[in-house]
């Protein structure tokens, strides 16, 4: 009689990502109640698969804001990679705020005029890439 072996390694299954899930994600500190939101799922020619998140419940550095955070962002273009490396496990909650569209337009118009890309860093080194760019554009002191 043969026995099962136990350490056979099963091929990963690439999750089903789709057009509103919300999940948990390897966020940052102090912000363990922070969501990513799959707000659009499409191709692009250039860089194939993109998805189009929302990232709620952070705390944004943002020195053109009152109080110099933001809670949210709302839209960010990514590829699975971001998602496959960020995301742990799928929520029950939804989101229907429509708030991500203005920026998606924004970016759509960029991306097709070749001034804008899609992320493939992990959604907090999202965050922390976006903090930057804006600390750079002349945060007060």
């Amino acid at each position: 009689m043969q026995t099962p072996c136990r350490n056979k390694v099963l091929p990963m299954t690439k999750p089903d990502y789709a057009e509103g899930q919300v999940w948990t994600y390897d966020h940052r500190p102090g912000e363990d109640g922070s969501r990513v939101v799959i707000r659009k799922k499409g191709v692009e020619p250039e860089d194939g698969e993109v998805f189009h998140i929302s990232i709620l419940g952070v705390k944004l550095r943002n020195h053109r804001v009152e109080g110099g955070f933001q809670p949210a962002m709302h839209h960010a273009a990514v590829l699975r990679t971001t998602l496959d490396k960020s995301l742990r496990e799928l929520t029950k909650a939804s989101n229907d705020d429509a708030g991500w569209e203005n920026g998606y337009g924004v970016w759509r118009q960029a991306y097709d005029n070749g001034d804008a890309g899609v992320f493939d860093l992990s959604v907090a080194e999202i965050l922390g890439y976006i903090e930057m760019v804006v600390a750079a554009s002349g945060e007060a002191r």
